[in-house]
């Protein structure tokens, strides 16, 4: 599946139409994406995603890492997330590419646990109230309470982690790029080794799909660019090194690739620096 889908995307991107008759600005199709998604208006939705996608407006690499976000949960899982900026990357992957269409898409911008969702999740509807990260913190513990799926969010997400209870911090486990609440205790390094080796998509750190320009990127959600997501496969590689210095000594020189690789080719922040935590 991994070969087919790089494969896809590959034809696909070499297939973009950027028609200069086309004057339907990135900002303008999330707009109308988040109204559409919001609204239920899924016709609507699909013809607008489709059609953004088909421009090549939405950056390669942010469309990559978001599939990796998927790649690395449980089938059947649900991702809560606090922005549309996680979402639109996602429903593309879902509605036009059709991958990981088995996950649920909860977001809080966007109305978060409507009916339509908890009806997906077979789960009755919260009665949620307070500030918005208040009702991110209530959403996962919801439907981590009400639902038999495992509960992920995305690690772009995670300063909102600050903000929880301590007993909910207790419960919240790093798997990489997403954060997993989980009241069981369970082996979170071999999850993050798991999706790192195995199921992350890492080839396009190395060599660019698309080459990403910032003047081009005229999206509404654009907090998050390659480089600004590529710091979060270079915390991983912080995270870990220890760990494979001290028990995988011959997997070292892959991990430091994968960081050099990550480093040469977005140009991005001294992860050290970033962290506060020298490698």
């Amino acid at each position: 599946m991994r070969t087919t889908f790089i494969t896809f995307i590959l034809l696909a991107t070499a297939l973009i139409n950027t028609s200069a008759q086309d004057q339907t600005t990135a900002a303008d199709y999330e707009r109308q994406i988040v109204a559409s998604y919001t609204n239920k208006n899924m016709p609507m939705l699909d013809s607008l995603l489709k059609s953004y996608y088909n421009t090549g407006l939405y950056p390669i690499d942010v469309l990559m890492y978001n599939y990796n976000e998927l790649q690395g949960m449980e089938d059947w899982s649900v991702i809560v997330m606090s922005s549309a900026e996680s979402l639109i990357g996602k429903l593309i992957l879902q509605r036009v590419l059709n991958e990981h269409r088995d996950k649920v898409l909860v977001c809080i911008e966007t109305g978060g646990l409507d009916a339509t969702i908890c009806g997906k999740l077979g789960i009755a509807e919260p009665q949620t109230s307070g500030r918005p990260e208040e009702v991110f913190e209530k959403t996962i513990k919801w439907v981590a309470e009400h639902s038999d799926r495992k509960v992920y969010f995305p690690f772009t997400d995670s300063p909102l982690f600050k903000q929880f209870p301590d007993a909910m911090k207790a419960c919240i486990y790093n798997e990489g790029l997403t954060m997993r609440y989980s009241t069981t205790p369970y082996d979170n390094i071999a999850v993050k080794i798991r999706n790192l080796e195995e199921r992350y998509l890492t080839d396009y750190l190395k060599l660019s799909l698309q080459p990403y320009n910032e003047k081009r990127d005229q999206r509404l959600y654009r907090r998050f660019t390659p480089g600004m997501l590529a710091l979060n496969y270079s915390a991983i590689y912080i995270d870990m090194l220890p760990y494979y210095q001290k028990h995988r000594p011959d997997r070292v020189e892959w991990l430091q690739n994968l960081y050099g690789a990550c480093q040469a080719h977005y140009n991005v922040l001294s992860v050290g620096s970033f962290l506060n935590n020298e490698p």
